[in-house]
């Protein structure tokens, strides 16, 4: 299935001529109730689940995608603006598992157990694929991966996962407002542009989405 990760222009054509994507740190994602949405009333239960998202945080991370290309909010949120563009991965669908919303923080008991040192990894891993439902437009998928050998860049440590046949890169969908130049894809892609397409999106004439652009002689 095609998958689709998104990033300003900067960040998208450094991993086109890298061959990879950055791999995202459990703490620094932008929704403060990752890993630990569980609804608990105890203080020392609370501490407890912090501390294991902060180990998970040191020997694992995460790369998010989406299932749709087509959404504004995606563009306007995760692509500068539309000035952005949106990488489309061919993936193995249990290596990106499916994102689950809710409107209710589930509690222990919706997990089997009355204290939390039953947990198990089977209900980390679910606490790690729920999602207040607000976040539903993203319709994400999540790949796990571990946190092997970093690479210093701007003062911080950073981690990144290698273009594979488990994470094929297919398309490159620059967004409307982009400034990038065909020719500037085509020499980032390298050995790989003349296997992977690469077109203009534009907002659609009657509904709310983005599509593709089929006039090609609008992008240069």
């Amino acid at each position: 299935m095609l998958v689709f990760r998104f990033l300003n222009e900067k960040y998208a054509i450094r991993a086109l001529r890298e061959k990879r994507l950055r791999i995202s740190r459990i703490e620094e994602l932008n929704d403060e109730f990752e890993f630990i949405g569980l609804a608990l009333k105890g203080r020392k239960d609370r501490k407890a689940l912090r501390e294991i998202r902060s180990h998970l945080h040191q020997k694992s991370g995460i790369i998010c995608m989406s299932e749709r290309w087509s959404n504004p909010l995606l563009w306007a949120h995760y692509a500068d603006n539309l000035r952005g563009i949106a990488l489309a991965f061919e993936i193995a669908p249990t290596r990106f598992h499916q994102v689950k919303y809710v409107s209710k923080r589930p509690k222990l008991l919706d997990l089997g157990h009355r204290t939390l040192d039953g947990i198990t990894p089977a209900d980390i891993k679910q606490l790690m694929l729920t999602k207040f439902d607000a976040w539903a437009y993203e319709e994400e998928r999540r790949g796990f991966f571990e946190l092997r050998e970093g690479e210093t860049i701007s003062g911080g440590t950073h981690f990144f996962e290698p273009f594979s046949d488990q994470m094929a890169l297919r398309q490159v969908i620059v967004g409307p407002r982009c400034s990038v130049k065909r020719r500037e894809i085509s020499e980032a892609l390298g050995d790989l542009s003349d296997i992977v397409e690469s077109f203009r999106a534009r907002a659609a004439f009657q509904g709310f989405s983005i599509v593709r652009n089929r006039n090609e002689n609008i992008w240069k």
